[in-house]
C-alpha cells in the first residue's frame, strides 16, 4: 500500500495543491519517494501534473487536511481513497489514520467549493480563456487534461461592451440622449 502526503515542513500540508512537495510511504513508515509538488504557483495544467504524479507512483491512498472538491473529485474518479485528517499528528498516527475507513472522503462533494474557479468564469470561460485553459490538445480543457472541464465554455454576456462594435457618436453623426435620437 502506498500513500501519498502532501508536506510542508515535514508536516501533512494544510492545503492539498499548495503543498511544497509530496511524499510517498509505504505501510511501514518507510519513505519511498519525495517529490516538488509541479502544482505550486501553477494553473490547472499544474494541478494535472500534480494528479499524474500521484497517479504515477501508483497511490492507494492519499492524505489531506483541505483539498477542493474538483480535485477531490478527480483523486477519486482515479480510484483513490482519500482519508482527512489533522496536520497536527505524528508521522505514526497519520499513516495509521489513513488506512482507517473513518477518515475517508467518499464524495467530492465533501471537498472545498471552488471560489477562485468561479470567479474566473469556470473552466474555459470568459474572454480570458477562464481559469488559463489554452484548450490545445496538451493541457488544455476537456477530456484531455487541463483543469478536467467538461470542455463547455462559459456562456458570454451579449453586452459586454468589447464584444459590441458600436460606433462613436461622432463616426455615426448621430447625438443620443437615453434612448431617443437627438437631431
Amino acid at each position: 500500500m502506498i500513500i501519498a502526503i502532501p508536506m510542508s515542513r515535514d508536516r501533512l500540508a494544510t492545503h492539498f495543491t499548495k503543498a511544497p512537495e509530496i511524499a510517498f510511504y509505504d505501510e511501514q513508515l518507510q519513505l519511498i519517494a519525495r517529490f516538488e509538488n509541479p502544482a505550486v504557483g501553477g494553473g490547472c495544467s499544474a494541478k494535472k501534473a500534480m494528479l499524474n504524479l500521484i497517479i504515477d507512483h501508483k497511490a492507494d491512498i492519499v492524505v489531506v487536511q483541505h483539498i477542493g472538491e474538483r480535485m477531490l473529485g478527480k483523486l477519486l474518479d482515479a480510484g483513490m481513497s482519500v482519508s482527512q485528517t489533522d496536520n497536527t499528528i505524528e508521522l505514526p498516527e497519520l499513516i495509521s489514520r489513513a488506512k482507517d475507513l473513518n477518515h475517508r472522503l467518499l464524495n467530492a462533494s465533501q471537498g472545498r467549493a471552488s471560489l477562485n474557479h468561479e470567479k474566473k468564469g469556470g473552466c474555459c470561460g470568459g474572454s480570458s480563456g477562464g481559469c488559463g485553459c489554452s484548450g490545445g490538445s496538451s493541457g488544455g480543457c476537456g477530456t484531455s487534461g487541463g483543469c478536467g472541464c467538461s470542455g463547455k465554455t462559459a456562456p458570454t454576456n451579449s453586452l459586454d461592451p468589447r464584444l459590441l462594435k458600436i460606433p462613436s457618436p461622432q463616426q455615426a453623426g448621430v447625438q443620443y440622449a437615453g434612448f431617443r435620437v437627438i437631431k
